[in-house]
């Protein structure tokens, strides 16, 4: 029996094919605006450098001053001091901020909090502790104490494009159209997930020409999915499709989906699992309530407990990825390879890009030392990842075995 312990996170987890709630689509607008977080805390730290050359320059002088006038040294001792203890804690405030953000970004929220929480009662001045502080919170469903953050980062740093992105972001998910409009221009030069944003108020409020604008600077950074060539195409045709206006627009039970997605990336299954059987009680046949649970039992190890949840998911949806992935993954656990690569052939054959299938269907079939059919989806999902050591190993290997030459690089 195939032992299958770890399952992808999202997007591989829902499956690739469809976002089950807004929250979803904000983690990965998230994901794409890390380079301009990592931009912050290089700011940050060229801020510290900056602090230690004025800080090397006045103790020099001080020094100086303290040799000639020695009936003050004590007074200058004490200044000295203190500065020392200031520069101690925005070094340790930055420290904890850093530390916060790579937490953050592994999708450990609840700790991440509170190191964010330390950074700034060390250092009040952090605008880059209270941005990760602001985007913790907001990620968890804390968004009145995330937007408290970013009100703060404002007022230490009014032109900080991830706080003000942040800002939109929450008013966008208020239905507060006009209040993120209004941050959400002030992001966007900078910020590119800000477009994603500007890009759904104005497909939502009917300017379908401010709506392709906006999605064409985003598919310009190279940094589009699926969902962008969507929403672009409702903008030329004038019309949002039911499918894509749920995605835009959830109902308050995917954004409670969302949250629960939100727990299980946490690792909180127990509280995920509680708001899903509460969410089912009241929606037995909502298909994204259904995935969820299946999900969060199958992480656990239970895929004989997911598998119905599944099933009853795909009754409702079935071309729901999420679900097909779902199912999928229980069959492999549960010995049956068959079942699974065939659920993965259908994936892989109608939902267009490389995604949950594509991963599945490779993994089983050098399971099974398939390496004929499993190289040219290992071909495809290297590419999406050439940094990955693991997928680059598997590539190596099935290339091995059906003694095929690496493919030269245009470059």
């Amino acid at each position: 029996m195939p032992a299958h312990n770890s399952f992808e996170p999202q997007p591989y987890a829902n499956g690739g094919r469809e976002s089950t709630s807004e929250q979803a689509r904000l983690d990965q607008a998230m994901r794409r605006a890390d380079d301009l977080l990592v931009s912050s805390l290089k700011g940050d730290d060229r801020r510290r450098t900056r602090r230690k050359v004025v800080m090397g320059t006045i103790c020099g002088v001080l020094a100086v001053l303290a040799a000639a006038i020695v009936v003050r040294f004590t007074a200058v001792s004490v200044r000295l001091d203190s500065s020392a203890i200031a520069g101690d804690s925005e070094e340790k405030s930055a420290e904890l901020s850093a530390e916060g953000w790579k937490l953050w970004q592994g999708q450990s929220l609840k700790p991440a909090i509170a190191k964010f929480e330390a950074a700034v009662k060390l250092d009040p001045k952090n605008a880059n502790a209270w941005n990760g502080l602001g985007w913790a919170n907001f990620n968890s469903g804390n968004t009145d104490v995330g937007q408290k953050a970013f009100k703060k980062v404002i007022a230490l740093e009014p032109k900080h494009p991830a706080a003000l992105n942040g800002l939109g972001q929450i008013a966008l998910s208020q239905h507060n159209y006009a209040e993120a409009e209004k941050y959400l221009l002030q992001a966007a030069p900078e910020a590119s997930a800000a477009w994603y944003g500007l890009a759904k108020i104005s497909l939502l409020t009917g300017k379908y020409g401010d709506a392709e604008k906006w999605i064409q600077k985003v598919i310009a950074t190279g940094e589009a999915d699926a969902s962008a060539e969507e929403m672009l195409k409702a903008a030329k045709a004038k019309k949002i499709p039911p499918e894509l206006r749920e995605q835009l627009d959830p109902s308050p039970t995917a954004l409670e989906v969302g949250r629960a997605w939100a727990l299980i990336n946490q690792g909180r299954r127990a509280e995920a699992k509680t708001s899903l059987k509460g969410l089912l009680e009241k929606n037995p046949k909502d298909a994204n309530v259904l995935n969820g649970m299946g999900w969060c039992l199958l992480i656990e190890g239970d895929a004989t407990g997911a598998k119905p949840y599944f099933e009853r998911a795909l009754a409702a949806d079935p071309k729901a990825g999420g679900s097909m992935n779902g199912l999928a993954r229980s069959l492999y656990a549960k010995g049956d390879v068959e079942g699974a690569i065939n659920i993965w052939k259908q994936m892989v054959e109608t939902i267009p890009g490389v995604h949950a299938g594509t991963v599945g269907l490779a993994d089983a079939y050098l399971q099974k030392g398939e390496y004929v059919k499993a190289l040219p989806l290992l071909e495809q999902w290297a590419a999406t990842d050439p940094r990955n050591e693991q997928i680059q190993n598997k590539l190596k290997l099935a290339r091995e075995k059906t003694k095929t030459p690496a493919k030269k690089s245009n470059s």
